[in-house]
């Protein structure tokens, strides 16, 4: 390899790590960071919360769902529950909260049915707050 070969071809390598360097941190910038998730519910009794997802819209040809795996918590009537999460691959774009819950069945246990409610639609910034009331 000549001087001008290596030199070329070292230019080039510089040049493109700092295009990847610089890019990563401006994508992460545009992360939904901290964002706070409320679920309040107002159904009149006990419900088990599930499952939280959140609206991608660059998910696949059409968007998608992405879950927010959370434990298996109880909330009683007329409590809330919140929590702080990254919300990630969003990037400031229109996006909206599922909340998956069962209610009390007939034998003492949750039901066996999952039901769904959905916020409104939201731009996403860092540090916002969302809530979904379950009535």
């Amino acid at each position: 390899m000549n001087t001008h070969t290596f030199t070329k071809t070292a230019a080039l390598t510089l040049a493109a790590a700092a295009a990847f360097g610089t890019a990563a941190p401006a994508m992460a910038a545009n992360t939904c960071k901290n964002v706070q998730l409320e679920v309040i519910n107002d159904t009149g009794a006990k419900i088990n919360l599930v499952d939280i997802d959140y609206w991608d819209p660059a998910k696949g040809r059409d968007g998608g769902w992405r879950s927010e795996p959370i434990p298996n918590e109880t909330i009683n009537d007329g409590d809330n529950w919140r929590e702080t999460r990254n919300l990630e691959k969003v990037n400031k774009r229109s996006t909206k909260i599922r909340v998956e819950y069962r209610i009390k069945g007939r034998f003492g246990g949750w039901s066996v049915k999952k039901y769904k409610k959905n916020s409104g639609s939201f731009t996403c910034d860092a540090r916002d707050t969302v809530s979904v009331t379950l009535d």
